[in-house]
């Protein structure tokens, strides 16, 4: 489906048999939801026909429709147990999210320089099934292991059947795309901040392992190849955090102040995928002892290490 979004085009997938399966429902605007149903004729199916859906994140392009669907038919939704959270926390949740990302913007020394103006939008999903990693899930007359691969989101889940090898993955392995390890709030049991990137890079090595074929990225067309896209990813972590480094040494010591370096381009609300970014690699060179850091007034503060 198309989408106002630099990424271009968003992937849904309906997997014929039983049940009959829909994979990410697309953005909310009418021609993404038109464009799911003329796919569902092109095959001799209506709403009605359609058995379940599965939702491989909480990101909007991808869970957009789920409301509009189910206006058309009472089809229960798996979606990993992370979204608990999102989908009945209501304004409260919402009030705790936007609190976090205020630390955030502060701690990347960018407070008063970036919003986030999300609006609230409460979310009412019906027949919502939580799933966790090690799951299984029949459809399309196969069953279908979750694994749950966070990094790129907190409810990231890949479906995979091992025997054919098929695996739908979201946007854990784009193949087109870098995908971005977003900054998110840690669960209101958590206190620590997460470390996308460090997840991010952590499953990825567990699904290189794996016997994935067949990958259905939700963005892209469909490709075979999955570990030596694992491994070029691994390799622009590499020069990215060279580029960063660099920078420190060159006297920029907050994550604001490289991000604007880096990707000037950057306006507006679109400064937070920067920060996201740069934050994740600092992760990485302070787990690696490249860099060190230190919190002053809220801000944190990177040197490299003698």
């Amino acid at each position: 489906m198309t989408t106002p979004y630099p990424e271009g085009s968003v992937n849904a997938y309906l997997l014929l048999g039983n049940p009959v399966t829909l994979i990410d429902t697309g953005i909310w605007l009418d021609d993404s939801v038109r464009q799911i149903h003329q796919a569902l004729m092109n095959v001799g199916l209506d709403w009605k026909d359609i058995d379940q859906i599965v939702v491989t994140h909480m990101h909007t392009d991808h869970t957009g429709g789920v409301h509009a669907i189910q206006r058309e038919v009472d089809a229960p939704i798996f979606v990993h147990s992370g979204a608990r959270f999102a989908l009945q926390g209501g304004m409260a949740e919402f009030e705790r999210v936007n609190a976090y990302f205020q630390d955030f913007f502060r701690a990347c020394g960018a407070e008063g320089k970036v919003t986030r103006n999300h609006k609230y939008r409460e979310q009412k999903w019906a027949g919502v099934h939580y799933v966790d990693d090690g799951d299984v899930i029949r459809a399309g007359s196969r069953d279908y292991q979750v694994l749950y691969v966070p990094g790129h989101s907190q409810t990231d889940i890949c479906l995979w059947n091992e025997e054919a090898g098929d695996a739908f993955v979201g946007d854990h392995l784009l193949k087109d795309i870098s995908a971005n390890a977003f900054m998110e709030p840690p669960s209101p049991a958590q206190a620590d901040r997460l470390k996308a990137l460090l997840q991010y890079r952590s499953s990825m090595a567990r699904t290189r392992a794996l016997a994935f074929r067949t990958v259905y990225p939700g963005h892209g067309s469909p490709y075979v190849g999955h570990q030596s896209l694992i491994d070029a990813r691994f390799q622009e972590h590499e020069e990215r955090c060279e580029a960063i480094l660099q920078h420190v040494q060159d006297g920029l010591s907050t994550i604001y102040e490289i991000s604007s370096a880096m990707f000037p381009w950057l306006q507006g609300g679109a400064v937070f995928l920067g920060l996201s970014e740069i934050m994740g690699h600092m992760d990485l060179l302070v787990e690696r002892s490249v860099v060190k850091v230190e919190s002053n007034q809220g801000v944190l503060v990177y040197t490299a290490q003698s």
